[in-house]
């Protein structure tokens, strides 16, 4: 669970880069082969989740919560297991086709680096 300060810190730091939005790419799952792209909100960067159903794999690429980086869950929906996992990154557009997986104590430093760099 993160601290109360370390969360304060982040989004001290985040609302301090107010002037740049992060740009990702945005499809959901099974269309992601012509994605679009979106602009991140505050708080959020550019992730990929992929689900596997059966042996079916699948992507969706958007801009998500801090929060849901790193996050993965398997389910059993009628009969089926279907096994989800979020990673996420940090710079425009890095969410393509090779997305390297940060977790969330890495992706806050990265977040933090990059906001005291623009401070000095």
């Amino acid at each position: 669970m993160m601290s109360k300060s370390l969360m304060t810190a982040v989004l001290l730091v985040l609302s301090c880069h107010v002037g740049h939005t992060l740009n990702c790419y945005s499809c959901e799952f099974g269309t992601c082969l012509l994605p679009s792209t979106a602009s991140c909100g505050f708080g959020e960067l550019c992730a990929t989740q992929n689900a596997t159903v059966g042996i079916i794999n699948l992507k969706k690429k958007a801009c998500m919560s801090l929060l849901s980086c790193g996050a993965e869950s398997t389910v059993t929906y009628h009969g089926v297991k279907v096994s989800t996992a979020v990673s996420c990154c940090i710079m425009d557009l890095c969410n393509s086709a090779a997305t390297p997986r940060i977790s969330l104590v890495t992706g806050l430093a990265a977040i933090v680096a990059l906001g005291l760099a623009k401070l000095s």
